[in-house]
């Protein structure tokens, strides 16, 4: 038994880390069990809030250094390595112990957000005169980021259109360092067929990062088809019920991982103990929540496609007529929790008239939590290199933990509601 497996605390062992005997458990066990945190002789079912602006040493000879090989230590074991709160605390720890387990992950670092994780691990992995590749479905907060910032920091950014697979060998520069894409793609769910899409990369020298909040990792596992990075918005699915904002990177690389780390500290990018606790008691249902969302989205796509509504289209991947249905039902087990409808050809008024006959779900932004949500959008809205599967505008639905029938008669309702006022 190695030493992260076991520590003495000077009246026997204490307990074993619950990533062993987890290990060999089925994935929904290891995440209802993950957030498991030694304490002396027993343990308590979630991580303590570790509160520590300042850490107190023994004596001065006994202080870890501020330097990278301190920041490494961070994250691995619940108190070794521990030295400044505003570099990590076991409490963030324990958090990225848990959702680099639940996604295959030998590393995880946490952020304040997901937007904030993708900063990290871009600026870790591509510096001013460099290049990024960057799938055209990519959400608009990362756009935003690579448009307005990196841009203008030297980075250069290159658009490609989602599900370009091997096609990418071909746009790969000389001076390019990092290929990102999300699957599915943002708004319109564009699936990208990763195994292809990670060898071209790999070939050429550099790395590939997956945005994979969608799955949260359960429904998928980027990293068992290439990544070399995997981001998630904790915000959404693991956390999103407690209602708190967090990030994650994953990786497998340990050089990887510390220079993630090490970007995080020299951003500033600090993390309450408080939200990481929050998160790691919300992951604890992470996988009995995706599967009762798996089995309601399903229900209320279903309802709305018996219907038939003329000019209006459904776009999620487990629809068989969406393009990339053939790669998600190979690549993924379960369902999501999002999907839009397009009024084909519609504006935003005819989008708008679906949601203001909606009781359940509500307008908001963001998604992940108990509550429904809708959101209004434009497909292709933003796009610079490729056009989405379908032309209009529509409404992004997040179906939470109602019940399905309810939020099936409520979409329905609506849907026939502004057919009706169109004539």
């Amino acid at each position: 038994m190695s030493g992260a497996d076991r520590t003495d605390n000077g009246g026997g062992d204490r307990p074993m880390s619950p990533s062993e005997p987890l290990s060999r458990r089925r994935q929904g066990t290891r995440i209802a069990q993950g957030a498991r945190f030694p304490l002396g002789c027993v343990e308590t079912p979630v991580p303590p809030v570790t509160e520590a602006t300042t850490v107190l040493f023994a004596d001065i000879d006994a202080m870890a250094p501020v330097d990278r090989d301190s920041l490494s230590r961070q994250g691995h074991d619940p108190f070794d390595g521990f030295y400044y709160g505003a570099v990590g605390t076991p409490s963030s720890g324990a958090l990225a112990r848990m959702v680099a387990g639940a996604g295959g992950a030998g590393h995880a670092v946490i952020t304040p957000a997901g937007l904030s994780a993708f900063i990290a691990a871009l600026w870790a992995c591509v510096k001013p005169g460099q290049r990024v590749l960057v799938s055209d479905a990519v959400t608009y907060s990362l756009r935003w980021h690579l448009d307005r910032r990196a841009a203008l920091a030297g980075i250069g950014v290159d658009y490609f259109p989602p599900g370009i697979g091997a096609g990418i060998a071909g746009l790969i520069r000389p001076e390019t360092r990092l290929v990102c894409v999300e699957s599915p793609g943002a708004f319109t769910f564009e699936v990208e067929d990763l195994a292809p899409l990670a060898a071209a990369v790999h070939t050429a020298g550099i790395r590939l990062l997956v945005d994979d909040t969608w799955s949260a990792g359960l429904h998928c596992r980027p990293i068992d088809h290439g990544a070399d990075l995997v981001l998630y918005s904790l915000a959404k699915l693991h956390a999103g019920i407690a209602g708190v904002s967090l990030g994650a990177v994953l990786t497998n690389d340990r050089a990887l991982y510390e220079d993630i780390l090490e970007e995080t500290a020299l951003q500033g990018m600090a993390v309450s103990a408080d939200a990481t606790q929050k998160a790691s008691v919300a992951c604890q249902t992470l996988a009995v929540r995706l599967a009762a969302q798996d089995r309601s989205i399903r229900r209320v796509m279903a309802a709305v496609s018996a219907m038939a509504p003329a000019g209006l289209r459904l776009l999620h991947p487990a629809i068989e007529t969406h393009p990339g249905h053939a790669i998600w039902r190979r690549d993924f087990t379960g369902a999501g929790s999002l999907f839009s409808i397009v009024v084909e050809g519609g504006s935003p008024a005819d989008a708008a008239a679906i949601g203001r006959g909606l009781a359940l779900f509500r307008p908001g932004y963001g998604w992940g939590g108990a509550v429904s949500l809708l959101s209004p959008f434009v497909a292709g809205e933003g796009r610079t290199v490729s056009c989405p599967p379908v032309d209009g505008a529509g409404l992004r639905l997040y179906v939470g933990l109602e019940d399905a029938d309810d939020l099936a008669e409520d979409l329905c309702a609506a849907v026939e509601q502004a057919a009706r006022a169109g004539g």
